[in-house]
């Protein structure tokens, strides 16, 4: 027997120690509420968990953000309600004055009515806003047409008459453009597909009386040659048969219509007036088409070759669009400023030529003095947990003044100013219906955005829970083991202190 050292004492103490430890985090758990309270618990989890809750914050406050943008659109949109009224009312006093039963006394108060009208929809074009912004004196505006050029377009003319017009829907993968044409009449009717690259092109040869099938254009796809890969899967199903007009004249606008363009996997259009013509022209029109984009005086530019293919920006927002060899539409190029975010877009029939669009627009197309452009113009809401586009929605609305609806000078108090006022005033009623409409497509919009934050907060609240919350009943267990094997280790700590006692029997 030694008396020294008192090993088991030292045992006793060492698991006692062990134990109080483990008593001590069960109850540090069980008080928190949280299997993490610290990195040492779970050093991984820890890290998913706050990255986490940093994203669900982000998007709770998205979601605060996206009913905020419900409010104030509600309230531009309740403003337009009272526009839309008066110029009801505006189109009753008018028709009203335009009868010849009144005398210039009684036009002269209609007039003073419309008069008071249209201070009235200034005073709310000027007075509306949210918060302090203006939502209706045009600083949201969403932008108005810059400069136009004259492009030619060639091809062949078709002298069987013209097609009916037709729908047609693609789907496969990615990569793929559609495109349908017209041939002269060789005699053979029917239709033929060809592949150039990942472009497969219909062509129809039909004359009057004949007719091209699902049946013709299954064949023809079959026994198209040249077929990349990614043409595995693809299908071309028209709405219904596509027949010549009798009678119609053979000289068209469009040389052809590309249905599906190289960025998309499934598409559906309705093709009409498919003939091919030769010496068309038609206009490329360059719209601003973002919400306060300050784009007043910047160009866009249309080259071929020596650079990246699709859209470089220099910085101060002049757009050089690069394009390869071949024909374009003008859902193409929207498709390649889009991508780049460019805040603009073009309008042209038809397909263009690389060749034609370049020669065309070797002095670059200026968007010049549209209304709504000024910088600092327009509303982005946050709607997600990151500053990417897709998780800003821009609002924007023109000015609803009298002037810009038209109004500034209109006049009942003759009989027939006041008919011509009616088309006026019908005018400005369809361009605040336009208005409202986006409102509410954009308030509907919203109303999707929150639910889908509201689902995703509540599945990524959920997944973060199984990270670091604690499972109360499984860790009251541990803490019911860990305090009786605590109050075990007091105890034999105390029966092995005793031991060294049994020395003093020795020495009797």
């Amino acid at each position: 027997m030694v008396i020294q050292h008192n090993i088991a004492a030292l045992n006793a103490n060492r698991q006692l120690s062990i134990n109080n430890n483990a008593v001590s985090k069960s109850l540090e758990k069980l008080s928190s509420g949280y299997r993490i309270n610290s990195a040492a618990d779970d050093a991984a989890g820890l890290a998913i968990s706050e990255k986490m809750k940093s994203q669900i914050t982000g998007l709770e406050t998205a979601s605060d953000n996206a009913e905020d943008g419900v409010s104030l659109i509600q309230t531009g949109e309740g403003a337009l309600t009272e526009v839309h009224s008066m110029l009801n009312r505006m189109v009753e006093l008018a028709t009203q004055s335009a009868n010849g039963t009144y005398g210039t006394e009684e036009r002269s108060k209609l007039q003073d009515e419309v008069t008071n009208l249209k201070d009235e929809i200034d005073r709310i074009s000027d007075s509306t806003n949210f918060n302090g912004i203006n939502l209706l004196d045009g600083s949201l505006g969403s932008g108005t047409s810059g400069a136009s050029k004259t492009l030619a377009t060639t091809g062949t003319l078709n002298t069987t008459g013209k097609l009916n017009s037709f729908d047609v829907s693609v789907s496969g993968n990615e990569g793929i453009t559609v495109n349908f044409q017209t041939a002269d009449a060789s005699g053979t009717s029917g239709v033929t597909a060809a592949w150039s690259a990942t472009t497969l092109t219909f062509t129809l040869d039909i004359s009057d009386g004949d007719k091209v099938s699902q049946s013709d254009i299954d064949n023809a796809l079959k026994t198209a040659s040249g077929a990349p890969g990614i043409a595995d899967g693809l299908k071309v199903t028209i709405g219904s048969d596509i027949t010549t007009v009798s009678g119609s004249d053979s000289v068209e606008d469009t040389t052809g219509e590309s249905l599906i363009t190289a960025k998309a996997a499934k598409a559906t259009g309705t093709v009409s007036d498919l003939t091919n013509t030769a010496g068309e022209s038609t206009d490329l029109v360059v719209t601003a088409d973002k919400a306060g984009s300050d784009l007043n005086g910047k160009t866009i530019q249309f080259v071929t070759g020596g650079g990246t293919y699709g859209v470089t920006d220099d910085g101060s927002g002049n757009v050089t669009v690069t394009l390869g060899t071949g024909d374009y539409s003008a859902s193409d190029i929207n498709s390649l400023l889009s991508e780049a975010d460019t805040g603009r877009s073009v309008a042209f029939s038809g397909k263009m030529s690389a060749a034609a669009l370049t020669t065309a627009t070797s002095t670059p197309l200026a968007i010049d003095n549209g209304a709504g452009l000024a910088s600092g113009g327009g509303l982005k809401l946050q709607v997600g947990d990151t500053d990417a586009a897709y998780n800003k929605i821009e609002v924007g609305c023109d000015s609803m003044d009298s002037t810009s609806l038209g109004l500034d000078g209109i006049d009942i108090s003759q009989q027939d100013t006041a008919g011509d006022a009616i088309d006026v005033i019908n005018s400005a009623i369809e361009k605040v219906s336009t208005s409202r409409g986006n409102f509410g497509a954009l308030q509907n919009r919203l109303e999707h955005t929150i639910n889908n934050l509201s689902t995703t907060t509540e599945n990524l609240t959920s997944a973060e829970s199984n990270i670091r919350d604690v499972d109360m009943a499984g860790e009251m267990m541990e803490f019911t083991k860990d305090s009786i094997l605590t109050q075990a280790s007091q105890a034999m700590l105390a029966q092995a202190n005793q031991l060294p006692q049994g020395v003093l029997q020795l020495l009797q």
